[in-house]
């Protein structure tokens, strides 16, 4: 398939899917100045040369039990050792959520645990030697509102289609429109949803810029103000920072249009008070894996159906 080069709206629309992939096409135009055809016809575009993969929603696996959340890097991985292997050794611990390679044959995971993890990884990383493994564990964000039969049946459809319309979830669901758009803006705002692209960041396929992922380890007391820093003078090539409370960890992926750039970035994240170090990353693929989440989900249904029965008889 031909690739023809990304314009600057190109990578503004991007940009603004992989921050949110439900944004109207009219709210995109209204961003970039281009009407709103024309922005579904780049979004298309996008689509057919598979720079957009596809839609993905991102749930908060604190619904379900898992508070706290393993970044793990793996170097100098054995060539004979399948990555299937791999998956399957670190789901016996949680649940894999991301996989990243990276250039030089660097993996990144991010994986979703309950408890024990810490000790049951230290196991793990001496079954996967000669491979370097490297941790880090960081808390997740508590919830602050409850999930319910609603939610959950509204979050499986949007599993299955991330943009899918109010009026298909609301009769796939048996829900009201008017409920489906509140509860949706309503785990939003609580940080249970949040609504991205998978991006194919291949440097065979994928043509005029540079997507890179940095992890910033900082003085945790100085963790909201350069979180802040990083949206407000980064935000014309940030995609997305992960946003963990109370971290002394800051996840962040960039992008831009050559390696001047990469280096201008990092050089203004070092000089931030309070970064104690960055490492960059050159993700070259991105796998995100949501099927454990469709199979806690159907646990959650099956749970609280069997609580509503009881209590009704």
């Amino acid at each position: 398939m031909q690739q023809t080069a990304l314009d600057k709206i190109d990578l503004k629309i991007i940009n603004l899917l992989s921050g949110d992939c439900r944004v109207s096409y009219r709210n995109i135009a209204l961003t970039v100045g281009i009407t709103p055809n024309a922005v579904k016809t780049r979004v298309n575009k996008l689509i057919f040369q598979e720079i957009i993969q596809r839609f993905v929603v991102r749930v908060n696996p604190v619904i379900f039990g898992y508070k706290k959340e393993c970044i793990l890097t793996m170097r100098h991985v054995n060539k004979n050792i399948n990555e299937n292997d791999i998956l399957n050794r670190l789901n016996l611990i949680g649940n894999v959520f991301v996989h990243a390679k990276q250039l030089g044959g660097t993996f990144i995971f991010l994986l979703e645990v309950k408890t024990d993890a810490e000790e049951k990884i230290g196991l793990l990383i001496d079954l996967l030697k000669p491979a370097i493994v490297e941790t880090i564990f960081v808390d997740q964000k508590p919830v602050s509102i409850n999930i319910n039969i609603s939610d959950l049946k509204i979050i499986k459809c949007l599993l299955s289609n991330a943009r899918m319309d109010i009026a298909d979830i609301a009769r796939q669901a048996s829900i009201s429109k008017k409920t489906v758009t509140r509860r949706i803006e309503k785990m939003q705002q609580n940080h249970i949803l949040e609504f991205t692209i998978l991006r194919n960041m291949s440097s065979t396929q994928l043509v005029g810029y540079i997507e890179f992922a940095v992890i910033i380890k900082v003085d945790r007391s100085l963790y909201r103000r350069i979180l802040e820093r990083i949206y407000r003078e980064l935000q014309e090539y940030l995609m997305i920072a992960a946003n963990m409370s109370q971290s002394n960890v800051i996840f962040a992926v960039f992008f831009c249009p050559n390696i001047p750039s990469v280096d201008s970035i990092l050089t203004q994240i070092a000089s931030y008070d309070g970064v104690e170090e960055n490492e960059v990353f050159i993700t070259t693929k991105l796998t995100y894996y949501q099927e454990w989440l469709k199979v806690e989900i159907d646990k959650s249904l099956r749970s609280q159906s069997m609580l509503q029965s009881l209590h009704n008889h």
